[in-house]
């Protein structure tokens, strides 16, 4: 790793003298452009009935290079650090396995090539994001309104690799869409159509099947040939999104995304669906965000769905002229709920996240804040012996089932 470090610097500075830099990751018409940021995390959780301490981690680390080739052909490349160190290890998953120290993943987050030739038909090839849900979509990571995203990021889909037609205004009616085919899996994250990474050696459901994505993006023969991809599966992942917006006071999508499985064995499901609506918007530092989300086979299980939903609001005090430029403070608060069905034995689980942001400059609020959050959960009584059980799904991505306390330091270019 500290090879591969080495080598994107010397790279850089040799092949790149005149680089500039930038305060987040949209595409430019210009370049290439170096930009990143790091985010650092301290978090402590309460009523464990165990010990009880805070722990550091390096939460999101990401660089990235962007640029436009030519006219009407732009880039972007992004490797990442997420979870880089945890200062105290932690339980992985429902198997419970103990990792001490590293404790996240690293590797290419996205890497596109985008033709905007036609703006109301670009297309976009390469690995990013599936057009899936509001937040997950058109948020970045070093600008969410909480140190992290909503629960319903399990219920959709993370990145993947295959190619898109979009438009992020057609014909400036603030109508925007997005139509693509992916390999049928999600690569990153724990969302519904990613791998099985957290679960126990065998299926809870049919122990005689192993463990695996149920979503295969390789099919029988030579698989590769000089490095190429030579046979896929002949299953496809396909999603789309269709939207509004009418700056600021309103932003409505409604998205989703289907695959068919390849490993149809008992218990487990032909294909997976998902969809989601949201919408959010503002006006003099006041902000909204609600969203709705649902899932079936969740995972790829038969007879396991899921949905979830919430409602966010914000209020930026400096925006509302109430406090001076030197004074960027942010109140937030999220309450959402998750519901989990495994065949009618049925569970939920409620987080509510109380926030405050700083920005130290309200010029450029991303390059430099600080969040605080307090979540506090309720849940039904069958949702703890579900997660003590290891049964899938169980416990979404950025679910809380105890009271924790998290601050986040953010520095980015």
């Amino acid at each position: 790793m500290k090879k591969n470090l080495v080598a994107f610097a010397v790279a850089a500075a040799v092949l790149v003298p005149a680089v500039a830099f930038a305060d987040d990751s949209s595409a430019k018409d210009n370049g290439p452009i170096l930009y990143g940021y790091a985010q650092i995390t301290g978090s402590q959780q309460f009523g464990t009935n165990g010990p009880e301490g805070l722990i550091f981690g390096a939460h999101r680390i990401r660089l990235g290079v962007k640029g436009e080739a030519v006219k009407g052909v732009t880039y972007d490349f992004q490797y990442k650090w997420d979870g880089a160190w945890m200062s105290g290890g932690s339980l992985q998953g429902a198997n419970r396995i103990f990792k001490k120290g590293v404790n996240g993943e690293s590797g290419v987050q996205d890497a596109w090539i985008n033709f905007d030739f036609v703006p109301e038909v670009q297309l976009k090839v390469g690995k990013f994001r599936v057009p899936v849900g509001l937040e997950r979509t058109q948020f970045g990571g070093n600008d969410l309104w909480f140190i992290q995203r909503s629960m319903n990021q399990s219920l959709g889909a993370d990145r993947s690799v295959g190619a898109l037609f979009h438009s992020s205004d057609v014909m400036n009616t603030g109508l925007y869409y997005s139509l693509g085919i992916f390999d049928n899996h999600s690569l990153d994250g724990n969302n519904a159509f990613s791998d099985f990474g957290n679960l126990p050696a065998t299926n809870p459901y049919t122990p005689s099947v192993k463990l695996m994505n149920v979503g295969v993006p390789f099919g029988a023969g030579q698989t590769s040939v000089g490095g190429v991809l030579s046979n896929g599966s002949g299953k496809y992942l396909f999603a789309g999104m269709v939207g509004y917006k009418m700056n600021p006071l309103l932003n409505i999508e409604l998205s989703g995304a289907r695959a068919d499985t390849l490993l149809a064995e008992p218990g487990l499901s032909n294909s997976i669906e998902s969809w989601n609506v949201g919408a959010n918007g503002g006006l003099m530092g006041l902000k909204y965000m609600a969203e709705y989300s649902h899932v079936n086979s969740y995972g790829g299980f038969a007879g396991l769905n899921a949905s979830d939903w919430y409602v966010a609001l914000a209020a930026n005090l400096h925006q509302m002229t109430l406090t001076p430029s030197w004074l960027d403070i942010e109140p937030a608060v999220r309450f959402e709920r998750f519901d989990w069905n495994n065949n009618g034995n049925k569970a939920y689980l409620n987080n509510t996240t109380i926030g405050v942001n700083y920005s130290f400059n309200p010029e450029n609020p991303y390059a430099a804040r600080v969040q605080l959050n307090y979540v506090i959960p309720t849940q039904g009584s069958k949702f703890r012996e579900a997660y003590v059980a290891g049964e899938y799904g169980a416990i979404p991505t950025n679910g809380y089932i105890y009271n924790t306390l998290a601050l986040q330091f953010q520095a980015g270019f």
